[in-house]
């Protein structure tokens, strides 16, 4: 993996130091194993998706890849839609044949637009390049959102840098001379729409799981426990490690953890019989669903006051943040759905109706594909973000469900309350493609941020159960107290 990040990050680095050195004329890499869908993620944060360029200049593809590739304007097919759909769609406009490996192919654009191409081959690879007319400026960001550009994909002028005002999401364009100032204030931050692999300094070898038999919170490798109220159900801690919230279902409180001095910093009441837990990647927002109010509280990090009780329906369960940042999914068990809520508004504002009894849930990294478990079928339920449509349902052990997809989005993993065994699910075809036996009662679970090591905590053997994620294999049992319920870890979200 270090070595491909390596040859990714060299060829990033060639396609844009010969941007520099020639304005007329942009390169982007094919990079190595461009063509393998379980390193898309990967290849992603790598070599973005959309590149933006100006009418008349010259674009090379270079394939560092070792096999064959196109590129071929028109639309491909995602990796869930291969499902239905073995082809792209050429429109015709330009096809590069069959580029071999270290060689390259080259068009000029003339015209501005976007043009979507993909690999004939490996249709499941698909970007895209905006050509900016030379002569006019870029809109505003409102105006482009106004034309339907998403705001991750926004453009700017020259000179001027694309970032989020921090406390509602909304894009700008500054100066980029200010935009460390600006961050450094607080005002503003950068924006990912694809944070796969996260770095999280001083916290990669933590993990964390609620204990509802002691009533406590352990980080499971120092065994240091924290008194917390009882019934303790789920917990979430942010991106940097800083920040740990858990939800006590029976006393009907948040409790917020400061991780760096180990200690309680505030009980936060919320709605009735709270469970799960979220915490925005930008770390100013946390979403608690409270399953007998029918609510999501809005959790206000800066101040840990409610700032909003949203009405969702009956009894929500657990949340999900879309990977841009602009959307949450809720499950909604009481009605057999999930529902959508707006980030910058805060308001409820779709469902997709999704099986019996819906309980965890987990997003692709990309953002394209989300994954819902359904207590009432044992199934889990794969659902196309593009079509809000589900293309197929996935039988697994018995629950109540725990779910997770690693950052490297390569694999799924459910658990299985009322069984004793952990379903593996392949991202590629949605096939469970072996289930591992743990012991009896196994719930929450997560990777670590690398996605290499699986931690699973088994309610009835109390023990944190520790996979290999590429063997598949038990590696380590860890003792951790009575009942571990829920697993949390920093860098996976």
């Amino acid at each position: 993996m270090i070595k491909l990040f390596f040859i990714l990050s060299l060829a990033v680095l060639f396609s844009f130091s010969m941007l520099q050195a020639d304005a007329s004329h942009f390169t982007i890499p094919i990079p190595q194993d461009d063509h393998i869908p379980g390193m898309r993620s990967v290849i992603d944060f790598y070599v973005p998706r959309s590149h933006s360029v100006n009418a008349g200049d010259v674009i090379t593809w270079t394939n560092e890849d070792s096999i064959h590739h196109t590129v071929t304007s028109g639309k491909g097919t995602s990796l869930v839609k291969q499902l239905r759909e073995f082809e792209g769609k050429h429109d015709g406009f330009f096809d590069s044949g069959i580029i071999n490996p270290q060689e390259s192919w080259s068009f000029t654009f003339s015209e501005p637009g976007q043009y979507t191409y993909y690999c004939t081959l490996h249709p499941w690879v698909e970007r895209s390049i905006i050509v900016l007319d030379s002569e006019r400026k870029v809109p505003s960001p409102r105006v482009q959102i106004e034309e339907g550009v998403k705001p991750y994909d926004i453009k700017c002028n020259p000179d001027y840098s694309l970032v989020f005002k921090s406390w509602d999401l909304k894009p700008v364009c500054i100066k980029s001379e200010h935009t460390q100032k600006l961050m450094d204030f607080g005002w503003a931050s950068t924006y990912d729409p694809y944070p796969m692999i996260l770095t999280v300094p001083n916290a990669q070898d933590k993990a964390y799981v609620t204990l509802q038999g002691d009533n406590k919170i352990s980080e499971v490798f120092s065994e240091e426990k924290w008194e917390t109220g009882p019934n303790m159900t789920y917990l979430d801690i942010s991106p940097d490690g800083s920040l740990l919230l858990a939800t006590s279902s029976q006393s009907d409180t948040v409790h917020a953890f400061d991780m760096e001095s180990g200690e309680q910093i505030k009980e936060i009441t919320v709605g009735k019989t709270p469970k799960g837990v979220k915490i925005h990647h930008t770390g100013k927002i946390a979403f608690v669903a409270n399953e007998n109010s029918g609510t999501v509280s809005v959790i206000n990090l800066d101040t840990l006051n409610i700032a909003k009780d949203i009405p969702v329906g009956d009894v929500p369960h657990n949340i999900v943040f879309h990977p841009n940042g602009l959307e949450a999914f809720v499950t909604i068990q009481g009605e057999d759905e999930i529902v959508t809520i707006d980030i910058n508004s805060l308001e409820k504002t779709g469902f997709i109706q999704v099986g019996n009894l819906p309980h965890n849930l987990d997003i692709t990294p990309d953002g394209n594909t989300l994954f819902v478990t359904n207590i009432g079928s044992n199934d889990v339920a794969v659902i196309d973000l593009d079509d809000k449509e589900i293309i197929k349902r996935i039988p697994v052990s018995k629950g109540h469900h725990g779910i997770d997809i690693p950052p490297t989005g390569n694999r799924i993993f459910v658990s299985g309350i009322g069984d004793d065994k952990i379903s593996v699910i392949d991202t590629t075809s949605f096939e469970v493609i072996k289930q591992i036996v743990v012991g009896k009662g196994p719930h929450g679970l997560r990777t670590d941020s690398s996605g290499i090591k699986l931690f699973v905590g088994v309610t009835q053997t109390n023990e944190i159960v520790v996979i290999d994620t590429e063997t598949l294999e038990i590696i380590d049992r860890l003792n951790s107290g009575n009942t571990p319920f829920w697993v949390a870890i920093p860098g996976n979200p």
